[in-house]
């Protein structure tokens, strides 16, 4: 009955650090030590048993899951884990194709995506070559959905 117990002990422990551990790896370990206790108890003790580990111990796994959500979003340390931020970024609207043989400057590095300034709007932009620096003369060769792409000039 120890071993039982201990594997059941083992299962929810790894089941508990699967929430800082993403991937199932922990989860899928927890519930194959869970079939070894429920084969195990079926062996020492009965169908019952086995049954009442199979069932309830998923069971309890997951209400396990949802309190530890619970208790850690309210918790100093659950915070940590918590976006505070939004991200405010858009992309470009819909390229003009009036842009293609414009000049301009990139604002940013392109390796191979950033900002390049046409006029006076700024604009998403890819380096036809892979990689421009900040400040270099570019010109534009194409317009693709949402970014256009450039060369050196």
């Amino acid at each position: 009955m120890s071993t039982i117990i201990a594997l059941i002990i083992i299962a929810f422990t790894l089941f508990f650090f699967e929430i800082f551990v993403p991937g199932g790896l922990l989860a899928f370990a927890g519930s194959l030590l869970l079939l070894i206790a429920a084969g195990l108890a079926y062996m020492d003790y009965g169908l019952w048993w086995a049954l009442a580990i199979l069932l309830l111990g998923p069971s309890l796994a997951i209400g396990m899951f949802f309190i530890e959500l619970k208790l850690l979003a309210h918790s100093k340390f659950g915070r940590q884990f918590a976006l505070k931020s939004t991200v405010a970024h858009k992309l470009n609207k819909k390229a003009d194709e009036n842009l293609v043989g414009k000049e301009g400057v990139t604002l940013t590095v392109l390796a191979p995506t950033g900002r390049v300034r046409i006029g006076e709007k700024t604009f998403t932009a890819s380096a036809e070559d892979g990689f421009l620096e900040r400040g270099v003369p570019v010109t534009v060769l194409r317009s693709e959905t949402f970014k256009l792409i450039v060369e050196k000039k």
